[in-house]
This record gives structure tokens, C-alpha cells and sequence, in this order.
């Protein structure tokens, strides 16, 4: 209760924040800058030290594949029923199909199933969201854009994405976290980190909430409403059902798993629908109107799981 209270505060005190105008233009970018070099790395370094290793943690190392691969058919069968232009197509694959795991999943697993589970976040971001966003996901951004090609195309966007993921400070992290698992470090070490990582759930949201607009334009209640739809009832529902008959896992990681599919759009897959011109405003509305409304939909997922796993 006290994690969902801090969440829920640090969510409303950025929003507010943002409608005084007691911050400078460009503040949520450089907490979340903070929430990247600084809270989120501890995290994922304590994460990795202590995980369990086993062929069970494929599930959630798979499930932002799943989720990108299944919204590219669901958004596919849409386009003509809803006129969906090859923007707006592309807009929806990178924010709607894939989940927002740092800033909203950690905190979200902290609050809902306990700061033991929170390992999970990262096996499905560093080898499933981030990979998936560098790969398929700037592939899909670069075919999709209507601005002149960049210098180098496609390739060199490629090897920059794949450069970004490396250069991750979190995935450096869970990198870090597993070599050193036979190594015993200091208690006053531990200790530390952990004070350092305990930054990272007030100050992601208090990052999302500065970032929030709520500004609905012409044309993109049909597109908000399906790439919401997906993102925070179908993929769960996608995931939930493939946990359940196929991998026939209900145990805490498949559970945290179909929790994490949950998460609203991707704030960094937004970035990159923006920087390529795919439908702009549609990707600020996806995460602005799709985060607060995951605070109920994840909350009736908890209730979900916990009644069928």
C-alpha cells in the first residue's frame, strides 16, 4: 500500500508541477534522464545478483516479441476498416506495441506483487522491449517515415539503435549484476545501492506526470481508442492465454509476466515515432491518456490474475 501511495503522489505532484509552471520547459526529460543514469542501473545491478537462473525466465525475455509480433497483425486488420494511414500504423506499433517497463513496470511490480519481483522488469526490457524497439522496431520506423532518409538509411540507424542498447546504463547494469554474481561485495556496498535504487519509483512517475498532455486532436479518437485497447486489455489477454495453455505456467514470473504486458505505450517508442514523423501527436496522446488509465486497468489485471493463476 505505502509503494502505490508513493506512485500515486509522485504521479499527481508531476502533473501539478507541470500546470503551475514551476519547472523549467523540458523537465521531464531530464528526470527521466536522472531515472536512467542514476536510480534505474542499482536496480537492475541488485536485480541481476539475486535472480533465479532458469530455462523460466525465457517467458519473460519472450514476451515483448509476442506482444510487437501479435499488435502488428491486430493493427494490420485495422488499417482499412479505420482508414489508417501508413503513419499512423507506424505510430501505433512502436508506442501501442510495446510496454513501458522502466518507468511504469518497476514501479507497478514494487506496488502490486513486492520489490522481490522486480527482477522480472528487467528480463523484460533489456532482452525483449529494448531489443525489440532497436530491431524491428526502428526497421519498422525507417519504412515507414515520411521524412527524407538520413544519411546511412536504415543500417546505420540499426547500428546506432544497437549501440544505444549497450550503452544503456540499466542493461549495463544487469550485465554488471551477472558477472559479479560469484563475488561478494560488502554489505555497506549493497546498502548503498539500494539507497540510490530506491529513488527510482518516485521519480519515474513524477517524470511521467510532468510529461502528461491531454490535448485530443481531430481525427485520433479511432486510433487512441485501438492502440489503447490493445495495449491495455489484449496483449495481457494475449499473454495471459499463452502462459496458461501453452507454457502452462501460473507461478510469479508468468504472473509478473502478463502484469508487465499490461504496462500503457512505450515512451520511448514514442520518441521514436516523433523523430520519424509517424503520426506525433497520436504517440504523445498514446502514453499522456494511456498511463493514468493503466492505474485502473492494471489494478483489475492484478485482480485477474490472482483469481486464474
Amino acid at each position: 500500500m505505502a509503494s502505490m501511495f508513493v506512485a500515486v503522489v509522485c504521479l499527481l505532484m508531476g502533473v501539478f508541477l507541470r500546470k503551475l509552471g514551476r519547472l523549467p520547459a523540458g523537465a521531464d526529460r531530464t528526470v527521466a534522464g536522472v531515472v536512467i543514469q542514476l536510480s534505474a542501473p542499482p536496480v537492475s545491478f541488485l536485480a541481476a545478483r539475486t535472480m533465479p537462473i532458469s530455462p523460466e525466465m525465457l517467458l519473460p525475455a519472450s514476451m515483448a516479441w509476442i506482444i510487437f509480433a501479435a499488435g502488428f497483425a491486430f493493427f494490420g486488420a485495422l488499417r482499412k476498416p479505420l482508414g489508417l494511414s501508413r503513419e499512423t500504423f507506424g505510430c501505433l506499433m512502436l508506442t501501442a506495441g510495446l510496454s513501458n517497463i522502466v518507468f511504469i513496470g518497476l514501479p507497478m511490480i514494487e506496488a502490486f506483487f513486492g520489490h522481490e519481483f522486480t527482477y522480472i522488469a528487467f528480463l523484460c526490457d533489456s532482452p525483449g522491449v529494448t531489443l525489440v524497439l532497436a530491431l524491428p522496431g526502428v526497421l519498422l520506423a525507417s519504412s515507414l517515415s515520411p521524412l527524407e532518409k538520413r544519411p546511412g538509411g536504415t543500417a546505420r540507424q540499426m547500428a546506432r539503435a544497437l549501440k544505444n542498447v549497450a550503452l544503456f546504463p540499466p542493461f549495463q547494469g544487469l550485465v554488471l549484476g551477472l558477472l559479479l554474481r560469484p563475488v561478494a561485495l560488502p554489505p555497506w556496498l549493497i546498502d548503498g545501492l539500494r539507497g540510490i535504487g530506491a529513488t527510482l519509483v518516485p521519480l519515474s512517475l513524477f517524470s511521467v506526470g510532468l510529461g502528461l498532455s491531454l490535448k485530443l486532436p481531430r481525427g485520433a479518437r479511432a486510433p487512441l481508442a485501438a492502440g489503447l485497447a490493445y495495449k491495455l486489455m489484449i496483449a495481457p489477454l494475449i499473454m495471459l492465454l499463452l502462459t496458461l495453455l501453452v507454457y502452462r505456467n501460473t507461478g510469479p514470473v508468468a504472473q509478473v509476466t502478463v502484469f508487465e504486458a499490461a504496462m500503457p505505450p512505450m515512451v520511448l517508442g514514442g520518441i521514436l515515432a516523433t523523430d520519424n514523423g509517424l503520426d506525433p501527436e497520436l504517440a504523445s496522446l498514446l502514453v499522456s491518456v494511456g498511463t493514468p488509465l493503466a492505474f485502473l486497468t492494471l489494478a483489475l489485471w492484478r485482480w485477474i490474475i490472482a483469481s486464474v493463476m
